[in-house]
């Protein structure tokens, strides 16, 4: 195209781009948003993959007073220590924990009780018997590092049964 000097016409430029994202990803972001924090308006223990509440973390109630089933070692001067999982037969404590339940389930605490027994005198020779019980603990009360507050609050004794020498 012409003027009427007979010049060309400019050639058309480009706008420069916009310094705001387009509509689309604010759109987007508030999407993401609205389902990651869902969770806060659902009631209380809801919970479901993959949009969950986070009971352990967000819930005060949940977890604070817990239910151990484990072994424990009864020392010379009476005191109480928690076996270790090798007297289990594993190196993993969650794994001890479940072999233990599975005793109690089972009605087999006294069957548990004596493997260990037999397992412990070279491993601790102080100590003298083993218990097989479950002990409830709140843990707040526990790691408040207060005289104490590391003994359950109750103890249930399954089996006990003495080392022999």
């Amino acid at each position: 195209m012409t003027d009427a000097a007979g010049r060309g016409a400019p050639a058309p430029t480009a706008s420069p781009p916009s310094p705001r994202p387009p509509a689309r990803y604010a759109v987007l972001t508030l999407a993401l948003a609205a389902v990651i924090l869902s969770p806060l308006a659902r009631e209380r223990g809801w919970d479901s993959f993959p949009i969950s509440s986070y009971p352990m973390f967000s819930r005060g109630s949940i977890g604070a007073v817990n239910d151990l089933a484990h072994a424990v070692l009864v020392l010379e001067d009476g005191a109480r220590v928690p076996a270790s999982p090798s007297l289990l037969g594993t190196p993993e404590p969650m794994v001890a924990t479940a072999i233990v339940r599975a005793y109690l389930a089972s009605g087999a605490a006294e069957d548990l009780c004596a493997i260990v027994a037999a397992r412990a005198r070279p491993a601790r020779p102080e100590a003298v018997a083993v218990e097989i019980v479950t002990s409830r603990f709140d843990a707040r009360r526990y790691f408040s590092g207060a005289p104490g507050a590391r003994e359950p609050l109750e103890r249930a004794v399954y089996a006990r049964c003495e080392i022999s020498p």
